[in-house]
């Protein structure tokens, strides 16, 4: 079966959107697109996202809304015949339900990062568009509700690395070499 959707999982600061670009640039010539809850939520104002973002103040953000959403865009893209590295936290089981659901008829190769959270901390201070607040939640939160095909401590490997690996693998499960 040939893999056309990879779902890398993992809470803020695990590098999820990072390890994404690097693996679109890992599986060419092949085109993949990557998309993501944030796909849908940065083309809301953006005085509203600065405020869920930087103040995790979420209170004017349908999130239910932004995340089907972004599950309908995908699913489109998908059908249409696109191949695409989606990225999302999953919080708890009804959000690994949800995306499992949607994503059902398209096999997705899932990732699951994780990272320490001392890098985490440090990730998100640098980047500076989320709390700590936000981020130790997802830490605490993220990455015990899916069995992953695939995973990975970001702590100390380069997205370059990862991606390669994680190409591999793809590569292998679309010739039947893998699960």
């Amino acid at each position: 079966m040939s893999a056309n959707l990879i779902v890398i999982t993992g809470a803020s600061g695990t590098g999820k959107s990072t390890l994404a670009r690097a693996l679109q640039e890992a599986l060419l010539p092949e085109l993949w697109l990557h998309f993501s809850f944030d796909s849908i939520l940065y083309c809301l104002p953006q005085s509203i996202v600065d405020r869920a973002n930087r103040e995790n103040d979420w209170s004017l953000v349908d999130s239910k809304l932004i995340v089907s959403s972004a599950y309908a865009c995908a699913k489109t893209l998908l059908s249409a015949g696109h191949r695409m590295i989606f990225d999302c936290v999953i919080l708890n089981e009804k959000g690994a339900s949800s995306m499992l659901s949607a994503f059902r008829e398209s096999s997705p190769v899932l990732v699951g990062l994780s990272c320490s959270w001392e890098e985490t901390k440090r990730r998100t201070l640098a980047r500076g568009d989320r709390t700590l607040e936000e981020a130790e939640y997802g830490f605490r939160n993220a990455g015990n509700h899916l069995t992953h095909d695939y995973t990975v401590d970001t702590t100390a490997t380069s997205p370059t690395v990862i991606a390669s690996r994680l190409a591999e693998h793809v590569r292998e499960r679309a010739l039947g070499g893998g699960t």
